[in-house]
């Protein structure tokens, strides 16, 4: 799974990175919302960037994590929604119109996972090695009220593990390489064998993570120490090295 994550990247490098120039000047995500500061421990319920295609146009906007279905009387679930299995998300009552016609980008410069080590849990962040913002495949939702507003919240897409994340975990999120994310944000791609194939684990090699303390346990303990290393986990390639 994927319950924790962190957004060190500024806004510019959000549209450096996704956008096109035409959609920078009309989609400019600070002037939207106010400044967004770096969120070094995001957690479920909080707003996070996304990046989706709307009138042929890539966009982005902050949306909650945690898909809320368009039934559900307020905008709030007791469902666990905060991720999606890639291997059942299609025929998921929950997420399968989502899959085919909502899906987005959660950029993220990490995330962080839980090793299990006797009855304790070890905390470490995985980032990519080589780029700073990973895109996560996400599919995202909006919910109504009775006012016709609109709110949009949103799920990452999980998968098996490859070999490196086997080291702390055995579920991982769907990192999509660069080439495939026009295809993924296309809504005109519907058809399911096409949009599957996209659903797979990213190379090992992408990958390095890193020990972090027990800070991150709380999401209330949002500032950069959360990230700072502690002893390495010499069964783990290191960032850098």
């Amino acid at each position: 799974m994927c319950g924790r994550a962190y957004e060190t990247y500024t806004d510019e490098e959000l549209h450096a990175r996704y956008l096109n120039e035409k959609a920078k000047r009309g989609n400019p995500l600070a002037g939207q919302h106010g400044a967004r500061k770096p969120n070094f421990n995001l957690a479920p319920t909080q707003d996070s960037p996304i990046v989706r295609v709307v009138d042929g146009e890539r966009q982005l906007d902050l949306f909650r994590w945690q898909y809320v279905p368009p039934w559900e009387p307020e905008f709030k679930t007791k469902l666990s929604t905060i991720n999606a299995k890639s291997e059942t998300v299609f025929e998921s009552r929950l997420y399968k119109s989502a899959i085919i016609k909502h899906r987005c980008i959660v950029p993220l410069s990490g995330f962080f996972e839980w090793k299990r080590d006797g009855d304790s849990k070890r905390p470490f962040a995985i980032h990519l090695k080589d780029e700073p913002i990973m895109s996560v495949a996400g599919i995202w939702s909006t919910w109504r009220g009775d006012g016709k507003s609109e709110l949009h919240s949103f799920a990452i897409l999980t998968t098996a593990a490859n070999p490196f994340m086997e080291k702390i975990h055995d579920r991982m999120p769907v990192i999509l390489a660069p080439k495939d994310e026009e295809a993924w944000l296309d809504p005109e791609l519907q058809d399911v064998a096409k949009i599957k194939k996209l659903l797979k684990p990213c190379p090992e090699k992408w990958l390095v993570a890193h020990e972090v303390s027990t800070l991150v346990n709380s999401p209330r303990n949002n500032r950069a120490e959360v990230l700072d290393r502690v002893e390495d986990d010499p069964r783990l390639p290191r960032a850098g090295g």
